[in-house]
């Protein structure tokens, strides 16, 4: 937090500097005499407090000047025509509610402009009544037919920026408020935008009101003077008290998740800096312009306050009519706001750098800028086109991809639906044809507009070019890996989602970038492997494959019947939707490839596209197991055997024979 108001500070003393360094080069150059700027301001400054008295003086003759009957009118004007303002805008207020009430529904804006209108017709009201009082003054050329009409045009200036900043803020309708704040920092704000036009506005028009008095010049150049100071201290004032509610405006239409979304909310907390540095460098200004009668400066400061404060008017604008897209992806409304907020952005740039250089600065004459103005308006269409051509590619290529979602990682595996297992070759490429298509924009764009702006963009071409060489002499591996890259991505070998085998490493596509390709195992493992690397490739998961499996049978298996009965249930399996898309040729039986001792081993095959053709046999051998039995149709059984004993008793032996019979025997 320090360190942002250390910077703004810093900006602020350095602008301090710059315009205060112009304008003595200025006040020097127009000094006939050959002195310095602090002699002239201190010889002004003499002779503009040697005519207080003569400002004294005509300030005690006002009361008999004006006439107790025309100040009566003056203030009745005021006060009849904000009674006739109040009155027109309480009786619309119901029509304005109403419409208020449609535009959190359909529209972002629904009922805005009618409520600018109702609120324009108090406006009228008070000039009316305004009118109608000044009518009763008398003579348009009289002391207080003058005054009348000063006061009466200074009062309608204000009550038209107060129509500007009610429709904004909305103090009594939530609903129709585009600012986004809550009531009580509505209203608060509502004071302070008040103030600001106000005090600004009553030192321009005290010259005509002094002048309508007949004051001389000296001692309007008297009340000028200090009645700027007094202005200038109220301005900062302001900008202190009121520097929470206005932080709470900025910060609430900065973006939830973008760039430097961080240092723009400090900036937005931290905006009373900039402020107290620009209306300090006013007043500053101000009082130089009236000591050497110079106010080129104060109304180039006059033309930035009003821009900046426009800036915001339409930021907030643009902030209420987007804010209800809830959305992750960009729509187009999002990219034709930007668009014109960008070129909002460009043309207040333009018209402040203009003001700072010409006016503020008087680093240029209006003729020398003339030619920088008109290059930084071609430059900031350019700038503009290039944006809204990137945008709008981006657009499209987010929404191919949003509407193409890549396959899931567990596509490939034991799940029995319908996975999609590949992506299409232009959903591949979107992400790397984005990057790239943005990257050149952004060159070209950058070198048109720099163009534009009168820089030699020569040197930065040639510049490119041999550290473009450089780098491709420095990285050979780096350049070859792009390259087999280009060459692999033109002859689609593979796509997000495909199975491949890359020499050395297998697994399922997850992504790629310029130099390497992403794979991820079956077990879980993610394998990087450069494009310069790659021998050769093997897709599993191109156009089709051939699965066979084997099957064990009892002995005395009835194999025309098998065939027959295999046969019959390939080609239903080929009519039913579920394996219609899968299946390009039916299962059937390749014949008898084994015999065992108790069994006959048969194999099948099926040719089926590769996305998920292990479905079709899980299918296929869960419908033989129901079906075969019923046919008399016998799977191999494991044969059974006897674990052997730890310990087998001996087999009993015969009786010996008797002596005498083996003695016969013999």
């Amino acid at each position: 937090m320090r360190s942002i108001r250390g910077v703004g500070v810093a900006i602020g003393g350095l602008f301090a500097v710059l315009d205060l360094t112009a304008a003595a080069e200025v006040a020097e150059a127009r000094t006939s005499s050959g002195g310095t700027l602090l002699d002239v301001v201190s010889s002004r400054l003499e002779l503009t407090i040697s005519h207080f008295p003569a400002l004294a003086a005509h300030l005690a003759r006002l009361p008999e000047t004006i006439g107790g009957r025309t100040a009566l009118l003056l203030v009745g004007m005021l006060v009849a025509g904000l009674a006739a303002e109040h009155l027109v805008r309480w009786l619309l207020k119901g029509v304005r509610l109403r419409g208020f009430g449609r535009l959190t529904a359909d529209s972002a804006l629904h009922g805005f402009w009618r409520a600018v209108l109702f609120d324009a017709l108090a406006v009228v009201a008070f000039w009316v009544v305004g009118r109608l009082v000044l009518a009763q003054i008398g003579d348009n050329q009289s002391v207080g037919g003058k005054l009348g009409q000063v006061l009466l045009m200074t009062l309608i200036y204000w009550r038209v920026f107060n129509l500007v900043f009610r429709a904004w803020l909305r103090p009594d309708a939530p609903a129709g408020r585009i600012v986004p704040v809550d009531d009580a920092t509505a209203r608060s704000l509502l004071v302070a935008l008040n103030l600001m036009i106000v005090l600004p506005l009553s030192a321009d028009k005290l010259e005509d009101f002094l002048l309508a008095t007949g004051a001389k010049a000296e001692a309007v150049n008297v009340a000028e003077f200090f009645y700027i100071g007094v202005i200038a201290v109220a301005l900062l004032a302001v900008v202190w008290y009121w520097r929470r509610e206005m932080a709470a405006w900025l910060t609430a239409m900065v973006p939830k998740d973008g760039f430097a979304r961080q240092l723009k909310l400090d900036i937005a907390r931290n905006w009373w800096i900039g402020g107290l540095v620009f209306y300090g460098l006013t007043g500053a200004a101000e009082l130089y312009g009236e000591l050497t009668d110079n106010d080129a400066a104060p109304r180039g400061l006059d033309v930035i306050e009003g821009a900046v404060i426009a800036l915001l008017l339409f930021e907030t604008l643009m902030y209420r009519i987007t804010r209800h897209i809830v959305s992750e992806l960009p729509m187009a409304g999002d990219v034709v706001a930007d668009c014109v907020r960008l070129a909002a952005r460009l043309y207040v740039a333009i018209v402040i750098a203009q003001a700072l250089m010409v006016q503020v600065l008087a680093a240029s004459t209006a003729a020398e800028w003339a030619v920088h103005d008109r290059g930084a308006k071609i430059a900031a269409l350019s700038a503009v086109a290039i944006y809204a051509l990137w945008r709008f590619l981006r657009y499209r290529m987010d929404s191919y991809i949003a509407s193409n979602p890549l396959p899931s990682a567990d596509s490939a595996g034991e799940a029995e639906d319908d996975a999609k297992v590949s992506a299409s070759r232009l959903r591949t490429l979107m992400p790397l044809l984005r990057a790239v298509s943005g990257g050149v924009i952004a060159v070209i764009g950058t070198l048109l507009v720099l163009s534009e702006l009168g820089v030699n963009i020569t040197p930065l071409i040639a510049g490119a070019s041999v550290l473009g060489l450089a780098i491709s002499f420095g990285s050979q591996s780096l350049v070859r890996d792009v390259v087999s890259g280009v060459f692999f991505l033109a002859e689609d070998s593979f796509r997000i989602g495909e199975y491949l085998d890359c020499s050395k490493v297998k697994g399922t596509v997850e992504g790629f970038s310029v130099r390497s390709l992403r794979l991820r195992h079956q077990n879980g493992q993610l394998h990087i492997v450069p494009f310069g690397q790659v021998g050769h490739i093997t897709n599993f998961s191109r156009d089709w494959t051939v699965v066979k499996f084997t099957l064990a049978f009892t002995q005395g298996t009835d194999i025309e019947l098998l065939r027959k009965t295999v046969k019959k249930m390939g080609l239903d399996m080929m009519t039913e939707p579920a394996f219609k898309s899968v299946l390009m040729q039916p299962l059937k039986m390749q014949g008898v490839v084994d015999i065992k001792d108790s069994s006959v081993i048969i194999r099948f095959k099926y040719m089926a596209r590769p996305n998920n053709p292990g479905i079709v046999q899980r299918v296929a051998v869960r419908r033989m197991y129901d079906t075969f039995p019923g046919l008399g149709i016998q799977f191999a059984q494991a044969s059974t055997f006897q674990m052997p004993m730890a310990y087998a008793p001996p087999p009993p032996t015969a009786p010996a024979p008797a002596p005498a019979a083996a003695k016969a025997a013999e």
